[in-house]
């Protein structure tokens, strides 16, 4: 990004968007990580493990916000302000760090906005405005939460990995601590993680571009490219999902294997959606979990394999194409009017390397979803998901016996999901 560019692009970005405060920092940062928190004890154990992390790679700052909406009870805002008063006191004293730890208040936020997505936006929008002001547009902002855990090498293992590739983005490999729970609990945690992992394997095993976990405590940004791309949104759940598409499909995106992020296994019902709900959902159903069917992401690969074939094709080729598919592929085209979708995307390439991508951005995760929410409502049954693990391993030729969490611990250490960095 030349000087001009840059200034258009930031200057454009914070003529719209008004900091919410103006952060200090030491000068040699290099990364800033956000946390944003409500009324939440395990946020000091978060705080314990980044101060252990080891400072190579350049200075760090974290950013803790303490938030909640105006419509939140008066005991919950009692509680974030205790919350903030000792968080301040635990950052300044006790274990020594390599690390510079801020506090910021956000309370009474509006209630039409508050919540995780607008906390996030806050602090990534002034880290932002900090690397900005100090000539670091290619600055590191790391997404965190309150109560996920980090490796000793957390921060270095990002500043390095940025440093040597141009990225934009990358999401960062994740366990969830089943270690602390047990019980339902345990196999409902166990079978959560492993329904992502399915996920993202499906979706990567049907030859989609953008097969990358999309985990709000588990991602990075480079500061030029989190305004570039319109920054985080104000959604109240999923904005780590809305927000990384974008960077997905800038094409500089990777997945980050050297390190590892350890959030909760707890229950929670802060969010709409998310794995506290999920974790509830799956105990409430005695422990069954249906998730997409194995045979719609089959689908998928024999739709995807053959997408380069309709480059600058004609209408009767489209047709042929077609009738090659699945019924449930061949009704979603229609349903989502495919065909103007693939004309719009011919009549703006010059390549089947730019139809490809242009292609995927049209059919991208949101649309992936939709096309599975719509399958499963007309032509597949949701499975259990041991059951679409298996299906998904045999397909490839491996097979892992024994309970959800047995096949979570061979899909764990099995790197089988992302495109190739």
């Amino acid at each position: 990004m030349n000087e001009k560019h840059k200034e258009k692009v930031f200057g454009r970005y914070f003529g719209r968007n008004e900091l919410y405060f103006r952060p200090v920092f030491p000068d040699d940062t290099e990364v800033v990580v956000v946390i944003p928190v409500l009324d939440d004890e395990d946020i000091f154990r978060t705080v314990d493990s980044l101060k252990s992390c080891t400072r190579e790679e350049g200075g760090v700052a974290v950013v803790v916000i303490v938030n909640h909406g105006e419509q939140v009870p008066d005991g919950v805002k009692e509680a974030n302000r205790r919350l903030a008063e000792k968080l301040r006191e635990y950052v300044t004293g006790g274990l020594r760090s390599a690390l510079f730890f801020q506090v910021v208040e956000a309370f009474d936020l509006p209630a039409r906005t508050a919540g995780v997505g607008l906390a996030r936006k806050l602090v990534m929008d002034a880290a932002a405005w900090w690397f900005y002001e100090h000539d670091k547009a290619d600055g590191v902002i790391l997404s965190l939460d309150a109560d996920t855990w980090v490796e000793m090498n957390y921060t270095d293992a990002v500043r390095r990995y940025f440093r040597e590739n141009p990225v934009a983005g990358v999401s960062i490999a994740y366990r969830h601590r089943l270690e602390e729970c047990e019980g339902a609990v345990r196999e409902a945690m166990a079978k959560y993680e492993l329904y992502l992992r399915y996920y993202q394997g499906a979706l990567a095993y049907s030859g989609h571009p953008h097969a990358y976990p999309c985990i709000g405590s588990a991602f990075a940004v480079r500061a030029r490219d989190y305004v570039a791309e319109g920054g985080m949104n104000k959604r109240q759940a999923g904005e780590d999902f809305y927000f990384l598409q974008k960077l997905i499909s800038t094409g500089r995106y990777a997945f980050l294997r050297t390190t590892t992020v350890y959030p909760s296994a707890r229950f929670s019902a802060r969010t709409p959606f998310g794995t506290g709900q999920s974790l509830r959902q799956i105990v409430a159903q005695g422990g069954s979990y249906p998730v997409y069917h194995w045979e719609a992401f089959r689908d998928l690969k024999c739709f995807f394999d053959g997408v380069g074939c309709l480059y600058k094709v004609e209408n009767s080729d489209v047709e042929s194409f077609l009738t090659k598919q699945s019924p449930g592929v061949r009704d979603y085209w229609q349903h989502m009017d495919g065909c103007a979708m693939l004309a719009e995307v011919n009549a703006n390439c010059a390549s089947v390397g730019q139809f490809r991508k242009r292609f995927f951005d049209g059919f991208n995760a949101f649309r992936v979803l939709k096309y599975l929410n719509y399958v499963h409502d007309l032509f597949y049954p949701k499975i259990e998901i041991t059951e679409a693990v298996d299906r998904w391993l045999a397909e490839m030729g491996m097979a892992v016996p024994g309970s959800a969490e047995e096949k979570l611990v061979f899909l764990r250490n099995f790197q089988y999901f992302c495109p190739e960095e």
